[in-house]
């Protein structure tokens, strides 16, 4: 495998697939922590006579897919990379996706979690990753069990968990004393903290180390506790619906805007694309917002926004505030 870049952009099954579909244009998608590593790509198909479009906009999963853009720009193909499948619809372009495997010897990393578990008494563990990494647990298994430890991975899912998707982490809960995440940054991670109640520990492969999230978790809640208390004070709420192709919920919206009025609320409904509080500041007449979308929206961003913004399980907690 030729790849100068420390993922597994898999350009031979994209140049085969090119090839089989008679493709003549593509538009590349992906988060914006890979687009540095989209060069090699880019001139490889170029270079192949392929015209190429690489999206500038931020990338937020499988549930973000720029079909459309595609299909507007005239390509036979969207290369979706750094996620699986998410969106349950057909796409409006044949669309093939690449999760980037993160490349790196890791042994060490795997020494060095040995040596954590057993300095915390730690018999049993449970392994989840971001995608990037899934194909790594199968050396920490290897490894911890030789040192003697329980392991479990969800085998339908393979241990791979998404920020809004745990149940890699849910299904095996029960059965260990503390979840291993691999990967880096505390996104994922602190998704798996937030719906299991055990200790989760983050391996990074990129810095080498293994870290606590449990005080960012107790802050995370202790503002999603303030953002519904704030909000049972509200009289106009915003309802976002979210016109991403995977996180489109009218419906919902609708359902929640009709819950609200039955409480006496007024409820306002929107639309965006992209929701942060740029977006929201101007609408000064709403005192807190409810996203039907990403239910990250409102758990990573809450410190940034003016008013409280709460997603759907926030909202059902405020109903039982509300009624007491």
């Amino acid at each position: 495998m030729s790849n100068a870049a420390p993922y597994d952009l898999e350009y031979e099954k994209i140049i085969n697939e090119i090839k089989s579909r008679g493709v003549r244009a593509v538009l590349i998608q992906a988060p914006d922590g890979l687009k540095p590593h989209l060069k090699d790509l880019w001139m490889k198909l170029s270079s192949a006579g392929i015209t190429v479009y690489i999206s500038a906009d931020p990338c937020y999963g499988g549930c973000d897919l720029a079909d459309g853009i595609g299909r507007k720009l005239g390509a036979d193909m969207l290369i979706h990379i750094g996620h699986n499948k998410f969106v349950k619809t057909e796409e409006e372009i044949p669309t093939l996706y690449i999760p980037a495997s993160y490349i790196a010897n890791l042994s060490e990393l795997v020494k060095k979690s040995v040596e954590f578990l057993k300095g915390k008494g730690i018999k049993r563990v449970g392994l989840v990753a971001s995608l990037q990494h899934v194909h790594s647990l199968r050396i920490f298994v290897e490894g911890l069990r030789s040192n003697g430890f329980e392991v479990a991975v969800d085998d339908a899912t393979g241990g791979a968990v998404l920020g809004c998707n745990v149940e890699a982490a849910k299904r095996i809960a029960g059965s260990v004393d503390a979840i291993l995440h691999v990967g880096g940054g505390d996104f994922h991670a602190l998704g798996v903290a937030l719906y299991v109640e055990l200790p989760v520990y983050i391996v990074d492969p990129y810095r080498g180390e293994i870290r606590d999230i449990e005080k960012l978790k107790r802050k995370i809640l202790a503002r999603r506790w303030w953002a519904i208390q704030e909000a049972k004070r509200a009289q106009i709420f915003g309802v976002v619906v979210v016109t991403k192709g995977g996180q489109f919920n009218r419906d919902l919206a609708l359902l929640i805007k009709k819950e609200l009025e039955a409480r006496e609320k007024k409820a306002l409904m929107l639309v965006a694309d992209e929701v942060n509080w740029e977006r929201l500041s101007s609408l000064t007449f709403v005192d807190s917002f409810i996203i039907t979308g990403c239910p990250r929206i409102s758990i990573d961003n809450q410190e940034i926004f003016g008013k409280p913004v709460l997603n759907v399980e926030d909202f059902k907690e405020l109903l039982k505030v509300i009624e007491g």
